[in-house]
């Protein structure tokens, strides 16, 4: 009875393994790699890094103070939280030639500093969201690894996630700089081009048509705290 049992489980398991494989001849390396240009047409802007809510006709630009801005973070002191973010991302972009920086003076005992765009900035410059962010890199997909379908919690419907794994290419030297990377929570093996697993996500019609959802290109990361330290590899 027991090795009936394993038999009936054995065969469960390889049909649901052909379902996944076998049977589904979707070309999603093809697909997904068309995404993610699609959403990179420049072939080096995949992956940003988030300064703050900077607009470009908004340089030069000169920061301010905010009150609580040192404190740390809560859902009250948000603004001022950011505002702290944004001004130590301008310092740390600057440090690798991204901004002149220049003392501003004082503003009720704070110092203010301004900053402006060189051309280096504006070469990895991106101001989607209304802010200012640096990108980098091209998405090459390498394989797929599988796919998994799930029930769509907020519309309903089934999402198709699938599993694949990639390498960078188009990575300036910058990125490579664990200060820098690791601030806004990227991965060494990511910005050094080697093999890398991602999620392009699916939303699946009644019909069986797929439509993309999300993808790498197109990732946008807030930096980590600035008052925490980021440890050297």
């Amino acid at each position: 009875m027991q090795i009936k049992t394993n038999i009936t489980t054995l065969l469960i398991f390889t049909f649901s393994s052909l379902l996944l494989t076998g049977c589904d001849t979707y070309p999603y390396k093809k697909d997904i790699q068309e995404s993610n240009d699609y959403n990179n047409p420049t072939g080096d802007k995949a992956l940003c890094m988030m300064v703050g809510s900077v607009t470009k006709s908004m340089y030069p630009y000169t920061t301010y103070y905010m009150e609580g801005q040192d404190l740390p973070f809560a859902q009250e002191r948000r603004k001022a939280f950011n505002n702290r973010a944004k001004n130590d991302g301008l310092h740390l972009f600057a440090g690798i030639g991204f901004f002149t920086e220049e003392y501003a003076g004082e503003v009720d005992g704070r110092a203010t500093y301004r900053y402006d765009l060189t051309d280096l900035g504006r070469k990895y410059v991106d101001w989607s969201f209304g802010e200012t962010n640096f990108c980098f890199g091209r998405v090459v997909v390498d394989k797929i690894n599988r796919t998994k379908d799930t029930i769509n919690g907020v519309g309903g419907g089934t999402v198709r996630d699938v599993y694949f794994t990639y390498h960078l290419e188009n990575v300036p030297d910058w990125v490579k700089d664990p200060q820098i990377y690791k601030r806004f929570r990227y991965f060494k093996k990511q910005v050094n081009g080697e093999p890398f697993p991602g999620i392009h996500s699916y939303k699946v019609s009644g019909s069986g048509k797929l439509t993309t959802m999300t993808c790498v290109s197109g990732t946008y990361k807030w930096a980590s705290d600035f008052n925490e330290e980021i440890k050297e590899e």
